[in-house]
């Protein structure tokens, strides 16, 4: 298990609610530990769609702050911040992008913002009609453990680095506890 602040958060409603989803995700990972192949498997759905969903909350709430906590600020250059308050960012797609070109996690030079993006397409795969034919056709292939532990991935570096680089003063939300081992350390 892996602790991290939460300070970063500005609509502390929506902290409260991924701090009760987190804990939504240990109780999937302790049925996970206990379940039998079959049953570990079926779990990767819903543990990889609330994973993947954290992230884009993470990021909504990110783009909140830089549009209307323009007291606090954020700590990005103010020709970053003119940018993007400039521009209409409200869905999933357009936050990766956004965080791509304004490279939030210094990572510009691996495959991480790729990566955010399939992990996108494949948390639009709860449709289970898969009209997109995003990824195998076969849920049970499409969700499988390396997209998991991909969507573990993204989630704690997402986390991780808005805990470590956005900070604020304040500290109104419950800490986020994520239930595996660090994929950072």
């Amino acid at each position: 298990m892996v602790i991290y602040e939460s300070k970063f958060i500005g609509d502390f409603k929506l902290g409260d609610n991924i701090v009760f989803n987190l804990r939504v995700l240990k109780t999937l990972y302790a049925f996970r530990a206990q379940g039998n192949p079959a049953q570990k498997r079926y779990l990767q759905k819903p543990i990889t769609l609330l994973n993947i969903s954290i992230i884009e909350a993470t990021l909504y709430d990110f783009h909140l702050r830089i549009k209307s906590f323009t007291r606090e600020g954020v700590g990005l250059p103010q020709k970053m911040l003119d940018a993007i308050r400039g521009k209409q960012i409200d869905e999933f797609e357009k936050y990766i992008a956004s965080a791509k070109k304004n490279d939030f996690f210094e990572l510009k030079d691996t495959d991480f913002y790729d990566k955010l993006d399939e992990l996108r397409k494949l948390r639009n795969r709860v449709h289970i009609q898969n009209t997109k034919n995003h990824f195998e056709r076969d849920d049970s292939q499409a969700f499988s453990e390396a997209r998991m532990v991909l969507s573990e991935q993204a989630l704690e570096q997402v986390i991780k680095t808005l805990a470590e680089k956005h900070p604020r003063d304040h500290k109104y939300v419950q800490k986020f506890e994520l239930p595996w081992d660090s994929h950072l350390a």
